[in-house]
């Protein structure tokens, strides 16, 4: 698993500053939410190691793979992982709390085709998953930053556009869902 206690930023280089597009707000953290760590975190979780990651060996089959970028509490990333059993799903969340929620669910469901990461969404992009890896990726409703001054910790950015576009296969798709006109 990831430290989450790690600062917010890294440097690239001496001048360039890297803002994560998310502050996290851990909330509170159930003894359940705490299990699902304990007893399914081996089986779902993925431990982020800053090395491109087999996925045909983490699943052992090679199926179709739809990343999911923010999961929050996962009932759809379950819903889908049950309805769309031909394929593999990677999911990316940094609260812990949605994270054990969603292993719990996996758990009570005996789902298999579900791998979990508990860290930056950028960062396993960037380090994790190689160039055309990925069959899909769907983001809902990421978080808007309302404010002008916060417009630079958007999710949706060109760069990040770019980056998904390098780890998607030819003929892949990005599913994206908001509500937010900007």
């Amino acid at each position: 698993m990831s430290d989450e206690t790690t600062p917010a930023t890294h440097h690239t280089d001496a001048h360039e500053r890297r803002i994560r597009s998310f502050v996290l707000r851990q909330g509170r953290f159930t003894p359940a939410q705490q299990r699902a760590f304990d007893q399914h975190w081996a089986r779902y979780g993925l431990d982020y190691s800053g090395k491109a990651r087999d996925f045909v060996a983490t699943f052992g089959r090679d199926a179709s793979r739809v990343l999911e970028i923010g999961f929050g509490n996962g009932e759809q990333l379950l819903h889908s992982a049950q309805a769309e059993s031909a394929r593999d799903f990677i999911g990316v969340e940094v609260h812990r709390p949605g994270v054990g929620r969603l292993m719990n669910a996996l758990a009570d469901a005996d789902v298999g085709n579900v791998r979990l990461y508990n860290h930056d969404a950028v960062e396993v992009l960037e380090h994790e998953i190689a160039p055309g890896a990925l069959d899909e990726v769907r983001i809902y409703f990421p978080d808007p930053w309302h404010k002008k001054r916060h417009n630079k910790r958007r999710l949706i950015q060109p760069a990040f556009l770019e980056l998904l576009a390098t780890r998607v296969a030819r003929g892949g798709r990005l599913h994206l869902a908001t509500d937010w006109a900007d």
